[in-house]
């Protein structure tokens, strides 16, 4: 008897332990992978006119500024990319390239989650999966400086098509960092009922926020299409994130 109860306890165990494995393919039945890539990212975080950043706004969604540190109170985020590697979803390594994509923190009207928003951009691949981006000429040059004094890296970034254009130039230290892993939704501006999910794992550098602050200089200029009216010289820079390292799965959600 006691042989048979320790065998029935084992199964009783073996089919829990089975429908436990099973449970994270029940939930991930819902996305569809669609990639991974790996990339170095300088991420700004901008105050810009409300009534500008509006006008991008689709049908049912509020915008909701950043909450939280090192971006509260910014309602723009511009994210610079130079993009290391990337494959598809079956293991085909694709050809790396560079792009700029402007974002808008937002919720549904009504809910209380936000999200990221993608309203423009610049990419040598045109309008990507979210239809927003301007297919543009890039000019790219990244540099870092070792020595017994504190790094520094300089950065150079240029795009230019569909009658817009973008350049950046900074300079700043390099500071601490944080490794962070986490999920991230992103909806597109033009067709809203498209979001995908990415799956990252990040090492973060505050460049400046409040009190923290190792930039040496930054000149942002964008300029033409829909950038004309948000960069009126009333917008005001909250805070600078280097993202040296920044690797992530690509999701897609499924009805």
């Amino acid at each position: 008897m006691m042989h048979l109860k320790s065998l029935g306890n084992r199964l009783a165990a073996a089919a829990a332990l089975t429908i436990a494995l099973a449970l994270p393919s029940l939930a991930n039945a819902a996305e569809l992978y669609s990639g991974s890539n790996s990339d170095v990212r300088t991420v700004l975080y901008y105050k810009a006119s409300t009534a500008a950043l509006s006008k991008f706004l689709p049908l049912g969604w509020e915008l909701s500024p950043f909450t939280t540190a090192p971006s509260a109170g910014a309602n723009l985020q511009i994210e610079f990319v130079d993009q290391l590697y990337a494959v598809d979803p079956k293991g085909t390594v694709g050809a790396p390239y560079r792009y700029v994509l402007f974002g808008i923190p937002v919720h549904k009207t009504g809910s209380s989650e936000s999200v990221l928003m993608l309203f423009d951009g610049l990419s040598r691949g045109g309008a990507g999966p979210y239809g927003i981006a301007e297919t543009a000429k890039d000019d790219v040059n990244r540099g870092v400086h070792y020595n017994s004094s504190p790094t520094t890296v300089s950065e150079n970034w240029n795009f230019e098509g569909g009658g817009e254009k973008v350049s950046l130039q900074t300079e700043f230290e390099r500071g601490p960092m944080t490794l962070e892993k986490g999920d991230s939704h992103v909806y597109s501006q033009l067709k809203p009922e498209f979001s995908r999910i990415y799956r990252y794992k990040e090492a973060t550098d505050v460049v400046k926020s409040g009190d923290a602050n190792h930039l040496r200089s930054l000149s942002l200029k964008a300029e033409g299409g829909k950038l004309t009216a948000i960069f009126d010289g009333s917008e005001s820079l909250v805070s600078v994130v280097s993202l040296p390292v920044y690797s992530r799965d690509i999701l897609v959600p499924q009805p």
